[in-house]
């Protein structure tokens, strides 16, 4: 079993990333979501994932209430066994929780590494434009995963200017030398990189150096969800995400879900100072908000419904199998 880490801060566009990777080399790889909190939105996402033969079932799993990285490794690594030993794919990818440690969870993946289980180059998206603003507020996390990194690859920079790209690139150099970095958009590339993300084994180098080690990069954040969300008016969605980009809600590093909206279903998705709204078919609203510092009442307020029931794991294995 070959396992690729797709790793990225929060709203970097790992799950498009991925969905892309998968239709442009035809692999049907198990995924291993971890999400934060009690969502399944990304999920959802790749579920929909269409490859080039035209086949659509992908399996994945859901490993949810708690960051790989740390607080719950030994279920993670646990459920790395079983997948391999029940399931015994070709290729896993990993996407993790975009606030844990990529050298945490590369070292609770080394002791598994043998004959039959390597381990890819760990690939980080990063978003050029967010880049500097992240490493301001994130320095600590965003820095691990950089330096972590066997390919750093560019996301949502399809119009940026050449010198956002050339300083970013740079800058990265700075902390990761030996990193392989995708300047331009990766819709960009050739099949030569594609099929490159699913046969260049890691370093043993890199995966010596890794440590597991307690983090509590993740414990700084909260999140908080929310089920079956009605609001009168698109606009007062609208309203509520300006709100959040001020920071009346809390530091908001990432948001996104459905909703309905005067009758409508809406998507929302907010990351890296921006939003979107689209239209959705989805059946089930779920939103999320992710940073530090929410005001979780008053966005429970503006959003007119109860808190999501939680699950506790009480440090068990909580896998949701789809």
């Amino acid at each position: 079993m070959n396992i690729l880490i797709v790793s990225g801060f929060l709203g970097a566009g790992k799950t498009t990333f991925i969905k892309e990777l998968i239709r442009r080399t035809g692999v049907r790889p198990v995924i291993l979501e971890n999400e934060y909190g009690d969502n399944s939105i990304d999920a959802a996402e790749l579920r929909g994932t269409t490859s080039q033969g035209g086949e659509k079932k992908l399996e994945i799993l859901e490993f949810m209430e708690g960051c790989v990285c740390c607080t719950m490794k030994d279920s993670f690594v646990n459920s790395v066994l079983t997948i391999f030993s029940g399931l015994s794919p070709e290729y896993l990818i990993i996407e993790p929780t975009g606030v844990g440690r990529l050298s945490n969870i590369i070292g609770n993946l080394t002791p598994l590494l043998h004959g039959n289980i390597t381990l890819l180059k760990p690939m980080v998206v990063v978003t050029p434009r967010s880049y500097r603003e992240n490493m301001e507020k994130w320095g600590e996390l965003y820095r691990d995963q950089v330096s972590s990194a066997g390919t750093v690859i560019f996301s949502k920079c399809e119009n940026e200017s050449p010198e956002i790209l050339a300083e970013t690139e740079a800058a990265i150099r700075k902390i990761n030398p030996e990193a392989e970095i995708i300047s331009n958009h990766y819709s960009t590339q050739g099949d030569d990189f594609w099929r490159s993300c699913f046969s260049l084994t890691a370093e043993n180098k890199g995966i010596e150096g890794a440590k597991s080690q307690a983090d509590s990069s993740a414990d700084d954040f909260t999140q908080l969800t929310l089920n079956n969300v009605t609001l009168s008016n698109p606009s007062q969605l609208i309203v509520l995400l300006e709100d959040c980009l001020r920071g009346e809600m809390g530091l908001v590093a990432r948001a996104k879900g459905t909703m309905t909206a005067g009758g409508e279903t809406l998507r929302f998705d907010l990351a890296d100072g921006l939003y979107c709204v689209t239209d959705s078919d989805q059946t089930e609203n779920q939103c999320v908000f992710i940073g530090k510092y929410l005001d979780k009442e008053k966005l429970r307020k503006r959003l007119g419904c109860l808190l999501a029931e939680r699950k506790v794991s009480l440090g068990r294995e909580y896998v949701k199998r789809n």
